[in-house]
């Protein structure tokens, strides 16, 4: 037999900066230097998002960002990004509301980049500034220079007069929309105007009431400013710059030089979640893992983790178990998306070894940061739906019509344990079976073809419903389960793999 890996994954909502349910809205004080602070609204979807809003304030340029999220001026409560961010959120868009700094500045350029670099930290994915009326000529300069390598459009609503040179400059996709009988705005003017902007839209609504916060502002037309807007926002979102994906199962290059170890990469944004299923030093299976994070070039670095949790067999599942302790760190440098160096520090020990993806059967998928999700290729790290048994998952390599599965969990006395399915065959329609096995071997120090050595345990059955959900179901031990599970994501844009 086979066998370059195991994998292994667990929610680590105590390393990622969000953990995943209904949408999330966090006040966050960005230090703009001199003690000044720049204050936002984040507000995320449930799912990471396929974009993120820059929503700059129009009128008197402050939403009022209390410590609990909440706003009662009359920006925030007229201003149609504020008042229907919970509404992006449903459609998957991220948005940053930009309030006045602790200074008093608003519409502050300074406070504006600062918004967008930490949006861009938290979710690598394209953003779009939404503004209008007084903040018309702010976001139209923002949009015109941010920088080439941001992918960036822009949206105006009911914007004021610019000149012509101002709105030649902005060559990102643009939208203008705006209200057939506001007499305070020049939507049609301003879209003729935006001559480079590729594409570009416009979208003259009518209806709604001119009470409260007017025709202005859309009031009483809520879901056709978010419906026109999020239209054109995915039809033309920008594409990311191309770059490398690592998404994968790995081991000692060359390939089968070291069979028996491996480690896995689900890679999603600027993050991998990395799962090294290896040896102890007395021979028996340990994983370790990691989130590493880019740092320059192709090289992402993390600390590593081993955990104890609940027993695989137990029923119910125990999430309070898991119990992470930081062993070590470790630093991935790829020279491209097929090969690259594992060097790391465990309790004292440092290695440094080649790598390069494990490719058992044809075709093997190409895999890229994408927001689509394939519906024929389930290569992904996997975990029980809801994330409601934290601390465990399984992760899937998906080539031609075989599944190899390593499952990172946890043995009797509740110390960590992994199993690996080779070779699961597809057996019907979206349905793979296979032998699990657990495997001894050399330790992590000190490799010894010679030790390796698998036994067969149990079964297990994999049925995909859709191409982000299923069931898992083993027999391992004389215990058998059916658990639901899920594409565990935890970071934007994730990785699809054809």
């Amino acid at each position: 037999m086979n066998l370059p890996s195991l994998a292994r994954y667990v929610a680590l909502v105590f390393v990622l900066p969000f953990a995943h349910g209904a949408p999330t809205s966090q006040v966050v004080d960005l230090p703009l230097g001199g003690g000044v602070t720049q204050r936002i609204l984040h507000v995320r979807p449930d799912t990471p998002p396929i974009a993120t809003i820059i929503s700059i304030p129009g009128g008197d340029g402050i939403f009022g960002i209390q410590n609990d999220g909440s706003m009662n001026t009359v920006t925030a409560m007229c201003g149609p990004p504020s008042r229907n961010r919970m509404a992006f959120a449903d459609r998957r868009f991220a948005i940053v509301l930009v309030d006045a700094t602790s200074a008093g500045n608003v519409r502050d350029a300074g406070g504006i980049a600062e918004a967008i670099r930490h949006a861009r930290s938290v979710d690598n994915v394209p953003v779009w500034l939404m503004g209008g009326s007084a903040s018309t000529g702010v976001t139209l300069a923002h949009s015109a220079n941010l920088a080439t390598d941001i992918p960036a459009g822009m949206v105006l609503f009911a914007p004021g007069p610019v000149s012509a040179s101002a709105a030649a400059s902005v060559r990102r996709p643009a939208f203008v929309i705006y209200h057939v009988l506001d007499t305070g705005q020049s939507g049609s003017a301003v879209y003729s105007a935006l001559t480079n902007a590729t594409p570009r839209g416009q979208a003259a609504v009518q209806g709604g009431s001119n009470a409260g916060c007017g025709y202005h502002l859309f009031n009483g037309l809520d879901t056709e400013f978010v419906t026109r807007t999020a239209e054109f926002m995915v039809q033309y979102n920008p594409t990311q710059q191309a770059a490398a994906n690592y998404q994968g199962l790995w081991w000692r290059s060359p390939g089968g030089s070291e069979n028996g170890w491996g480690v896995n990469v689900a890679h999603q944004g600027d993050i991998l979640f990395t799962t090294w299923y290896t040896y102890d030093l007395d021979g028996s299976a340990m994983w370790l893992f990691s989130d590493a994070h880019k740092g320059t070039g192709s090289t992402y670095t993390g600390q590593l983790y081993q955990s104890r949790g609940s027993p695989f067999s137990a029923d119910p599942y125990d999430p309070s178990r898991f119990t992470p302790t930081t062993v070590g760190s470790v630093t991935f440098t790829f020279t491209d998306a097929n090969n690259g160096t594992f060097a790391y520090t465990v309790n004292g020990i440092t290695q440094s070894k080649p790598i390069t993806k494990f490719v058992y059967s044809s075709p093997a998928p190409t895999c890229a940061a994408s927001s689509n999700v394939s519906t024929t290729n389930y290569q992904d790290l996997w975990w029980r739906t809801n994330g409601t048994e934290n601390g465990w998952g399984v992760n899937l390599v998906h080539q031609g019509d075989i599944l190899f599965a390593t499952w990172y969990t946890y043995g009797a006395d509740g110390t960590d344990m992994w199993l690996v399915m080779d070779s699961a065959s597809k057996v019907a329609d979206r349905t793979y079976r296979g032998t699990v096995y657990r495997t001894t071997g050399a330790p992590f120090n000190a490799y010894d073809p010679s030790r390796f050595s698998a036994a067969q345990v149990g079964t297990g059955t994999f049925m995909f419903t859709d191409a982000r959900n299923g069931t898992f179901s083993y027999s391992v031990d004389g215990s058998s389960q059916t658990k639901p599970i899920t594409r565990y994501e935890f970071s934007s844009p994730p990785t699809n793999c054809n």
